[in-house]
């Protein structure tokens, strides 16, 4: 398993003595435990796990004392305990530093819990939370979305865009993986980091297809941009929160090692429940100079109440059908949608051989069209480096055009992404 050794560092502790019972188990009203995020569903939630972020008016050293203390405390209560779905309570405690964000994802009783909760250097403990894709229905004989990128209007012919191509910037795409052999990627594709299985290749198909509307030959909106996979989502399309802020904490880790900052684009086609603790992960992302672009979502509802979609620090992608430019049924609405993007029926990689393709429908879709907007936007404007200059040149572009979403539900955005060629 690939994994980033400058920020996540796993302790695997000596076991110790305890007995006990599974805990957490929600009443008729909610949750006993004061977890942050009460909103979740239950079917979502991963029993007895948990991410717990640390006050950032602590020093460092101070955290990693409580971190060792949670730690030591660990080894003698989760032995011969069980979650409520049966499995095991881990001693394994994962550390995750980005900027001065800090957090740990492990397994916790109750009592356990409201120690850590109790603590002056924990800011909130969150419920870890499933995860999944954002795509939904696959069709044939699929318009591509590109055209649309590049005219004013809906009904152009060509895709036309500058030779730039993205060239110089790295695109990480937060996933199921990718298939890097893939000959639509030409060399330009790494399978970077696993934090979901042993299998270090796209079972899904989800992360290569997103890969290929960022940076594929033919695909793709940048089409000379480097592509790096981290996966985080399993053959099923499922996860979980503390695996994508694994992911996260790999790209910040790995942009800081390449001298990145200011070149790199990162783009989730995921979504789940609302996680304070994964919006604050893409704040720290955005912050050093990681453009984080998301997808709004698949329910037909206010994307303010799943995350990443409602990250304030992230632009998030509506979709639209690119042949009438109206909303996709499936779309999530609201303030937090920043932009919309093509995202019915997509034509992009597939992944039973290196020269497959697939198509697929979701804001899953609609995301890469803009990650792959960004990338070329700071491709061809060497002097832009901030997300909020790349996000602030992308609304400006899109408002010169004059479309507008049509069916768009009532206070969001009108916005359709153009890469200013026409």
């Amino acid at each position: 398993m690939t994994q980033s050794n400058f920020f996540v560092t796993s302790m695997l502790l000596l076991l110790g003595l305890a007995a006990a019972a599974p805990v957490n188990s929600p009443d008729s009203t909610g949750f006993r435990l004061p977890i942050k995020n009460k909103d979740v569903k239950v079917a979502s939630i991963i029993p007895n796990r948990y991410i717990v972020v640390y006050n950032n008016t602590f020093e460092s050293k101070a955290i990693d004392a409580m971190e060792a203390s949670f730690a030591a405390s660990l080894k003698k209560r989760n032995l011969g305990k069980r979650s409520l779905d049966g499995k095991p309570l881990s001693t394994e405690v994962m550390s995750l530093s980005m900027n001065t964000w800090r957090a740990s994802v492990l397994d916790a009783d109750d009592d356990m819990f409201m120690e850590m909760h109790n603590s002056n250097e924990v800011a909130y403990i969150e419920a870890d939370a499933k995860v999944h894709t954002q795509a939904v229905i696959a069709q044939i004989n699929a318009p591509p979305g590109l055209v649309r990128l590049s005219h004013d209007q809906a009904g152009g012919k060509n895709y036309v865009y500058d030779e730039s191509a993205g060239e110089g910037i790295t695109a990480y795409i937060v996933d199921t993986g990718i298939r890097a052999t893939h000959t639509q990627f030409e060399g330009r594709a790494t399978f970077a980091a696993n934090f979901v299985d042993r299998v270090n290749t796209d079972e899904n198909g989800h992360g290569s297809h997103v890969a290929g509307t960022i940076g594929g030959a033919t695909f793709g909106v940048a089409k000379k941009v480097q592509l790096m996979g981290v996966k985080v989502l399993g053959k099923d399309g499922g996860g979980a929160n503390s695996g994508v802020l694994q992911g996260l904490n790999f790209v910040m880790a790995d942009v800081k090692k390449k001298g990145l900052a200011g070149k790199a684009v990162m783009n989730m086609s995921l979504g789940g429940s609302r996680s304070d603790a994964v919006n604050s992960a893409i704040q720290q992302l955005a912050a050093a100079g990681i453009v984080p672009v998301v997808a709004a979502g698949n329910e037909n509802q206010n994307a303010g109440n799943t995350s990443p979609a409602s990250a304030r620090a992230a632009i998030t992608v509506g979709a639209i059908d690119a042949k009438n430019d109206a909303k996709a049924s499936f779309s999530n609405f609201g303030q937090s949608v920043d932009i919309f993007a093509p995202g019915v029926d997509i034509l992009s990689v597939g992944i039973k051989n290196d020269q497959d393709t697939n198509v697929l429908s979701g804001t899953s879709m609609a995301s890469p069209h803009v990650a792959g907007l960004s990338a070329y936007l700071m491709g061809l404007q060497k002097q832009m480096e901030t997300p909020n200059q790349v996000e602030n040149l992308m609304e400006n572009l899109a408002g010169k055009t004059g479309a507008a979403v049509r069916g768009n539900a009532q206070g969001t955005t009108p916005l359709i992404a153009n890469n200013g060629s026409k």
